[in-house]
């Protein structure tokens, strides 16, 4: 997964903006009023009539500059107050949830209870997709250059006349380390914007997730017959599907949810 530098959408991103725009009136505000120190003076008086008029142009001189400076401060506060909020890292962003069935039975304190417990197994069929096993899949792990960087990997014969119609890829951070760190830092944006990034999809577009919550994009891969790849992030997990049977995005997006939803569990 390519690695941007700043993750725009981060919670510490947003503070960082706060605090500078703060920073930024604060200089606004001290510029102001040492740019004007001598202006506000007002002219020197030589008699005792010029340090009457003279205060009194002091303190009309003073009052402008001080309201230009609220004025300023308002500005630079409604700035600061009203950028957007930034997105929590995706291990606190999408904490993972229990079956529908297994909510429904849970007790009254299940806040206290144990986090569910998250299997991940790849369905053997999934609509028109057949998991294929054995020498089959093991001759098109070899073909595809072995295991993949991170996580684990399957494929599915698909409705299509191709031999392969989809590939599953799961990584979860209990066999990954780096994915638990990346989780720990990176927003689910972030996660997803470097996937797509480093597929180089093209039309990437958000879809509904599903029952295990996070977040599901799809997009176009720029190699023959435009397959669409689909991937999703929670909490725990990241998974991705290429569909080379799929022509829509929204379909695909279907079919990939089926993909999430048939080969993870909860409890």
């Amino acid at each position: 997964m390519i690695m941007l530098s700043v993750d725009t959408n981060s919670q510490s991103y947003a503070d960082g903006q706060w605090l500078g725009a703060l920073l930024v009136t604060a200089i606004a505000l001290a510029a102001i009023w040492f740019a004007t120190r001598t202006w506000r003076r007002g002219p020197v008086a030589t008699s005792a009539a010029d340090a009457e008029r003279a205060g009194a142009v002091t303190v009309r001189r003073g009052n402008i500059v001080r309201g230009v400076l609220l004025a300023v401060a308002a500005l630079g506060l409604l700035r600061a107050f009203t950028l957007p909020g930034g997105e929590p890292p995706a291990a606190e962003a999408a904490p993972v949830v229990r079956e529908p069935a297994a909510q429904a039975q849970a007790p009254a304190d299940a806040a206290q209870s144990p986090a569910p417990e998250r299997v991940i197994d790849p369905a053997a069929q999934v609509g028109a997709y057949r998991l294929l096993t054995g020498t089959e899949a093991a001759e098109y792990d070899r073909l595809t250059s072995g295991k993949p960087a991170s996580g684990k990997r399957w494929f599915y014969d698909g409705p299509g006349a191709g031999p392969v119609g989809a590939v599953l890829q799961l990584n979860a951070v209990e066999w990954d380390a780096r994915l638990a760190a990346e989780k720990r830092s990176d927003t689910m944006t972030q996660e997803l914007r470097n996937f797509f990034a480093g597929a180089r999809a093209t039309e990437v577009t958000d879809f509904e997730a599903g029952p295990w919550g996070g977040r599901l994009s799809c997009g176009f891969l720029p190699s023959a017959g435009r397959p669409v790849v689909c991937a999703w992030t929670d909490s725990g997990t990241f998974g991705e599907v290429v569909l080379a049977d799929e022509k829509s995005l929204s379909e695909a997006a279907g079919i990939a949810l089926q993909f999430r939803t048939a080969s993870e569990k909860r409890s």
